[in-house]
């Protein structure tokens, strides 16, 4: 796919017609970045999991508690959907069953929504090994067909 920085910018305002833009890539892809640009620039609510393991301004992972902070996600989607915002959920979404739950809100509310594979290749703020990432991508599972109409790529560094 050819990536410009004008093509790339004019995705961004392809992607805030839509009501709810669910983002997936690896760490240091450009998920949050392209998240930021679409909360400070058209409104949206940022949500992704990372932000559950923030405690006074470092990141710090807990595994038992992965499972609560996508849960958390998912209804605070949902909520922010059914009151008529618009929504950027950032998150890995490596395999499908990872984001089904904040699919079911946007469907649930009957909220349009996009996904967006972010392709970038920046330092991640997460610390983790290579070997981690490595099996982030060897588990990596491409979206049905159904979604093809709505589905996008995206390489941060060209908007940056």
């Amino acid at each position: 796919m050819k990536s410009d920085s004008n093509d790339d910018l004019s995705k961004i305002e392809r992607f805030a017609a839509f009501d709810c833009v669910v983002l997936r890539g690896i760490p240091g892809s450009g998920k949050s970045t392209l998240a930021a640009l679409l909360a400070a620039h058209h409104g949206f609510v940022h949500l992704e999991a990372d932000q559950h393991f923030v405690k006074n301004g470092a990141y710090r992972f807990d595994a038992s508690r992965v499972a609560d902070a996508h849960a958390v996600v998912a209804r605070d989607t949902l909520a922010a959907l059914q009151a008529g915002r618009h929504v950027v959920v950032a998150n890995t979404h490596v395999r499908l069953w990872e984001m089904a739950a904040v699919v079911g809100a946007a469907r649930l509310a009957g909220r349009s929504m996009c996904f967006v594979e972010c392709q970038g290749a920046w330092p991640h703020v997460h610390g983790l090994a290579e070997s981690v990432i490595t099996s982030m991508r060897s588990r990596w599972e491409r979206l049905p067909a159904e979604f093809d109409g709505v589905s996008f790529q995206f390489r941060a560094a060209d908007t940056v």
